[in-house]
């Protein structure tokens, strides 16, 4: 199946951007989420659902449940392989991707449709996200460690490209950290898939709990397409309730992070491998920073957890070449498509030395 959407040549309008939802067993927040896709400004050409390795029917008899909404059962476990199918399934010029536990501005689709708009070089967009509510211990935690907010500054890079980003100058998989996150996520389709896919080894669950969004925003920047954060771009993300939840998050992200940077240096030009391994030098380095801080009474994150992300940060460093056999093992039992994994055209993202 091929989903396609409107738009005219030359103009970039709200009906060029499918919207894709990739969700798994969790049918009452996707409801929530596309309630409020259903109240845009200006209406998406497709909002497309798929459905990753569902356990039930739950979710399929909700989306036929609601109208002008597009079903796909992706039967690969993993969220880039639903992000690839998404990629495949539409033939819109913008995928934006929205997590199933958030809801958006109504002018999300909108804005997001005018970013891209004001240049043919933006790869990608990424917006505001806020806690949907600072009721429950673990909101209260997650957004005190920085949540996903990243302010209400615009940030277009890579320098020089719009307006400049905050701080010193930063290697490009610095900036990847810099300027959004998945929750809220959309790219110029072409550039993606040019770029062979999110990659597959990211996302895992348990293995490697994230390093999807952060791996394709650095791989953006390396092909020299723009990345552009804006803050008009609005969403709101229900955290997890209890404290174990998001310390068992922020633990998952910890180690993907470094993961993620791992095969940032691994596969870098040379010219820029040096300041990538500092960065993530300094990633190692960061949790021992905090924990020190702690101690003196300067950090949101109680000890013991930040002495744990100590261990799951350098656990990281490994973490990468079991993720990539976890996904090829998955490909073997479930089937995959034809969106290629990072793991293989790779080299396309990277340009040529001089």
């Amino acid at each position: 199946m091929s989903v396609r959407a409107a738009g005219s040549p030359g103009s970039l309008q709200a009906s060029a951007v499918t919207v894709a939802v990739c969700t798994h067993d969790r049918p009452d927040k996707l409801e929530r989420l596309l309630q409020s896709l259903m109240r845009q400004t200006c209406q998406p050409g497709v909002v497309l659902v798929v459905d990753n390795a569902p356990s039930t029917d739950a979710t399929a008899t909700l989306v036929r449940r609601l109208p002008g909404f597009v079903y796909v059962r992706e039967t690969v476990p993993g969220l880039d392989f639903a992000r690839n199918r998404a990629l495949r399934e539409s033939d819109s010029e913008i995928v934006a991707y929205v997590d199933d536990d958030a809801i958006v501005a109504e002018d999300w689709v909108e804005s997001i449709a005018a970013v891209f708009s004001e240049s043919p070089a933006i790869g990608v967009c990424t917006g505001k996200v806020e806690a949907l509510t600072m009721t429950t211990e673990g909101a209260r935690l997650f957004e005190a460690n920085g949540g996903f907010g990243r302010g209400d500054q615009r940030i277009h890079l890579p320098p020089g490209a719009g307006a400049r980003p905050p701080g010193l100058p930063k290697p490009f998989a610095a900036w990847a950290f810099s300027v959004g996150a998945g929750v809220s996520l959309a790219v110029r389709r072409r550039f993606a898939l040019e770029l062979g896919g999110f990659d597959e080894a990211l996302d895992m669950g348990a293995v490697l709990p994230g390093g999807g969004d952060t791996d394709m925003l650095w791989r953006m920047l390396e092909a020299r397409h723009h990345v552009v954060y804006e803050p008009r771009v609005r969403a709101w993300h229900e955290h997890r309730a209890d404290q174990h939840g998001v310390a068992q998050q922020l633990l998952g992200h910890g180690r993907a992070n470094i993961a993620t940077l791992t095969k940032c240096v691994a596969v870098a030009p040379w010219r820029r491998k040096p300041p990538a391994a500092a960065f993530l030098a300094w990633r190692l380095a960061k949790p021992v920073v905090r924990l020190a801080r702690r101690l003196v009474g300067r950090d949101p994150l109680p000890a013991d957890l930040l002495a744990r992300l100590v261990v799951e940060s350098w656990r990281g460093l490994f973490a990468y070449p079991q993720a990539l056999q976890l996904a090829e093992s998955r490909r073997r039992e479930f089937g995959r498509g034809d969106v290629a994994s990072q793991a293989g055209p790779l080299s396309r993202a990277m340009p040529e030395e001089n």
